[in-house]
């Protein structure tokens, strides 16, 4: 999934100080409560609270849809690849208008 690839990434890139913004609510529910949840999404979910712990501190929130629309561009541009794609220092050119509303949007609640 692709959260638990960005902790990854971050990780590798020795990022220490995380932040997990999703807007799936299950994930981040999952992810407050590290009980052995055998489905998915429990899997997932311990995997990256492990991740997050691992690499310093992390922490986790569920935002609304609505200040995650980059999340859905991205999504939808690259439907059909089978292949990871990884920005490090600049974002494509088609995603920076989102990228600056959402931070618009996000920082307006």
């Amino acid at each position: 999934m692709a959260a638990e690839f960005g902790v990854q990434m971050a990780a590798q890139l020795h990022f220490t100080d995380m932040v997990l913004e999703s807007d799936c609510l299950t994930l981040i529910q999952k992810l407050h409560n590290p009980a052995r949840q055998q489905d998915e999404l429990g899997v997932l979910g311990r995997s990256i609270r492990r991740l997050l712990q691992e690499t310093g501190r992390g922490e986790w929130k569920h935002i609304c849809r609505e200040a995650n629309e980059a999340a859905h561009v991205m999504a939808h541009a690259y439907t059909g690849w089978n292949e990871r794609v990884v920005w490090v220092d600049r974002p494509p050119n088609f995603l920076l208008d989102q990228l600056l509303q959402d931070n618009v949007t996000t920082s307006l609640d």
